[in-house]
């Protein structure tokens, strides 16, 4: 068997074990969610990018000003690609430095195969996911360009454009992030802080987002990018279209620059992987130090016991040293932030806090509340949970810890985040006040609601986030669930709260109807405020569900 069969072999075994695992039914509702995420992901890029491949084509066909702006450039168009090759790049340096980063049972590969045969099955894996991803849309976008123009190149000429972008993406994207891998898990001082620095470098995203370092750092690499050899894939992808002046010659160059990195690309990758895949963990065989001790040790425990009680508190005490353990689960309470970063962004350059935030940031307090502590309790657990289960902790006590575990940091944070906000913001001061006294309520609300949730969908098996630090994250029908009970009742909270949005809001939901039905703003009101009622209540029947649902639970 020849070299290239070996990596082929390699790369199949790879992607039918992701597919399967991603399409087995047995495996949990989880699974079966994604897989049609998935679905309804790749559908929606390939009618989307027919739909505009056509109407870019009739466009240039026609030889109408774009956008109202002026004609087609095919050197804008190639910087624009080249940023977006540069992000294909970005995406294929951090997998590699999470869990693609090495082989799937690397000591029978690596003494059967050489490392770049090995490589090279890694790489064609991680192209054919590019692949499953970026074909569907393309060919669309082909398809309709030819349909626009009338010209039968572009369904050839765009897929090939797209698939060699990504595969020199990921010959150049592979290898750096192998460094990366290398230098934080071979180097004992990073590798003993990665933790603190996987956070600390969320944070300095977060905040670049925020004051726009991002899009100023687009737009001083769009000129770079544009006269770079990756803007030659523009040419590629319109080559032979009507009313787009393509350059025959730079579109061979864009090929044969594909072929030429992919070979720097493996030749590079090739040695970072000799050196990292038979290489030890800078931290194999070492005690990890009790960092948790500092944080949540025997003193605070002591202390919680003369209030909480010693099982309450021990469980309280555990929550918090699981926490301190591993951050990284801590970082999806953030996942509101990151969607309002646009916003945020808005606050920080402009200074003025708009009306909205105050009520936006009393949102985000009660979902952080529910998603710490209380969002997969049992799943917490992990190997303990069978001496959880048969110690005397009840239900009750169960609940109760982990309620406070999470509301004990949660209110006093989202608290005075939300008094912060409200006096800086023009609301008036009632409205403030209120605000600001409905919060510890709500994220109490949302907790208790939270916890019944978890309870009903526990998740045990860890996800990845490098191949060697794994965290248990909620299941997706927990999030879900929980995401959809915030939402409802932020908007039932909204229309009986703002009289402006009632007739926005009645609007949208006669649209939403089928049939022709409608409904009225006021009706929407009475049903609103119904909703509401529902949602305080919901919260209590939550919390003893999950009560008895510890109480009855049984390890299969």
């Amino acid at each position: 068997m020849s070299a290239l069969d070996h990596s082929v072999r390699l790369a199949r075994i790879d992607v039918t074990r992701t597919v399967r695992k991603h399409a087995d039914w047995r495996t949990g509702s989880s699974s079966v969610l994604g897989l049609v995420m998935y679905v309804v992901l790749v559908a929606a890029g390939t009618l989307g990018g027919g739909y505009l491949g056509r109407w870019l084509g009739r466009s240039l066909a026609a030889g109408e000003p774009l956008f109202g702006i002026g004609p087609f450039s095919v050197s804008i168009a190639g910087g624009i690609l080249a940023l977006c090759w540069l992000i294909f790049t970005l995406i294929a340096a951090v997998r590699a430095v999470g869990q693609r980063g090495t082989l799937a049972r690397p000591e029978g590969v690596l003494t059967i195969v050489p490392t770049r045969v090995a490589l090279a099955g890694v790489y064609l894996a991680e192209f054919t996911y590019v692949v499953l991803w970026v074909l569907g849309p393309a060919v669309g976008f082909g398809a309709g360009l030819a349909l626009g123009t009338g010209t039968g190149l572009a369904l050839v000429a765009v897929p090939t454009a797209v698939l060699a972008a990504g595969l020199s993406a990921v010959a150049v994207g592979y290898p750096v992030g192998l460094t990366v891998r290398h230098v934080v898990s071979r180097y004992a001082f990073v590798a003993r802080n990665r933790g603190v620095l996987i956070v600390a470098v969320f944070l300095l995203y977060f905040a670049a987002l925020l004051t726009g370092t991002v899009d100023r750092l687009m737009t001083a690499l769009f000129e770079p990018m544009q006269a770079s050899p990756m803007a030659w894939y523009a040419d590629l992808l319109f080559l032979g279209t009507p009313g787009v002046d393509a350059s025959p010659a730079r579109a061979g160059g864009a090929v044969a620059f594909t072929v030429v990195l992919t070979v720097i690309g493996t030749v590079a990758g090739t040695r970072v992987a000799e050196r990292h895949w038979f290489s030890d963990p800078a931290l194999a065989g070492t005690v990890p130090e009790p960092v948790a001790q500092t944080v949540a040790g025997p003193g605070i425990e002591r202390r919680l016991e003369g209030m909480l009680g010693p099982r309450t508190a021990a469980l309280v005490a555990l929550s918090w040293r699981r926490a301190v353990r591993a951050p990284l689960k801590l970082l999806y309470a953030f996942f509101p932030v990151l969607a309002m970063a646009g916003l945020l962004g808005d606050v920080v350059r402009s200074g003025e806090i708009p009306a909205s935030l105050p009520f936006v940031t009393l949102l985000f307090a009660a979902w952080a509340a529910g998603v710490v502590f209380t969002l997969n309790p049992l799943g917490d657990q992990g190997a303990a949970l069978s001496s959880t289960l048969l110690s005397r902790v009840d239900g009750q006590t169960f609940v109760r810890a982990h309620l406070l575990a999470g509301l004990a940091v949660a209110i006093p944070i989202g608290t005075a985040l939300t008094a912060v906000v409200a006096v800086l913001s023009p609301i008036e001061t009632g409205t403030a006040l209120a605000l600001v006294i409905a919060t510890p309520v709500v994220m109490a609300l949302s907790a208790a609601f939270s916890i019944g949730i978890g309870m009903a969908f526990p998740r045990f098996e860890a996800t990845n986030v490098t191949r060697s630090m794994k965290t248990v994250l909620p299941s997706r029908w927990a999030f879900m669930l929980f995401s959809a009970y915030l939402f409802v009742t932020a908007v039932a909270g909204g229309v009986v709260y703002e009289p402006d949005v009632r007739e926005p809001a009645a609007a949208v939901v006669s649209w939403l109807l089928p049939f022709g039905l409608g409904v009225a703003a006021d009706t929407l009101v009475l049903l609103s405020a119904a909703l509401l009622a529902v949602a305080v209540l919901l919260p209590v029947a939550s919390y003893r569900r999950a009560v008895r649902r510890f109480d009855r639970y049984t390890l299969s």
